[in-house]
């Protein structure tokens, strides 16, 4: 064999090898994007599977947090009209406790104070008695003392008159 023919072989090897090789990457190359085609028209489905869930989830979601807001506020209003009552009936019972008590404390002061009169009315009443009898027997004392004086005074006045006039009869009975 020549060297003509051994480069018309090599060639046209090469040439085979080359066109097999861009027949195999063509092939490969076909099949990547068919497989990338594939991984795209899957791509979008699960995106669209899962925006489709998540839109699901989303709304169920919402529609749950409405409903559980809804009752929080239902609650919340039971509670405050509960509560509001309750308080309602607290207040109402205390007011009346406090009016009982003051309608009781008004019956024991008015108590207290008819009991404090009759008994500062009974007081007085003594004092006027064992007074008057006091000023009486005082005045009872006094006359008593005056018509004792006015005795005594009576009584020396005779006293002093007898004097006088033993003087003036024992001043004549000398001068005789």
């Amino acid at each position: 064999m020549s060297l003509s023919e051994d480069m018309v072989r090599l060639t046209s090897s090469l040439r085979e090898a080359h066109e097999s090789r861009v027949a195999g990457v063509g092939a490969h190359r076909a099949a990547a994007n068919q497989q990338l085609a594939d991984l795209h028209s899957a791509h979008r489905e699960r995106s669209a599977a899962q925006r489709k869930d998540l839109q699901q989830f989303s709304d169920t979601l919402r529609q749950n947090v409405a409903g559980i807001l809804h009752d929080l506020e239902s609650k919340r209003a039971s509670l405050t009209s509960d509560q509001r009552l309750r308080l309602d009936t607290f207040k109402s019972s205390l007011q009346n406790d406090i009016a009982t008590f003051l309608r009781n404390r008004a019956a024991d002061r008015s108590s207290a104070h008819s009991s404090q009169r009759q008994s500062l009315d009974a007081f007085i009443g003594a004092l006027r008695e064992r007074t008057s009898s006091f000023l009486a027997d005082v005045h009872a004392t006094r006359a008593a003392i005056h018509a004792d004086h006015a005795g005594a005074q009576q009584a020396w006045q005779q006293f002093t008159v007898a004097q006088q006039q033993s003087r003036a009869a024992q001043a004549k009975t000398s001068e005789k």
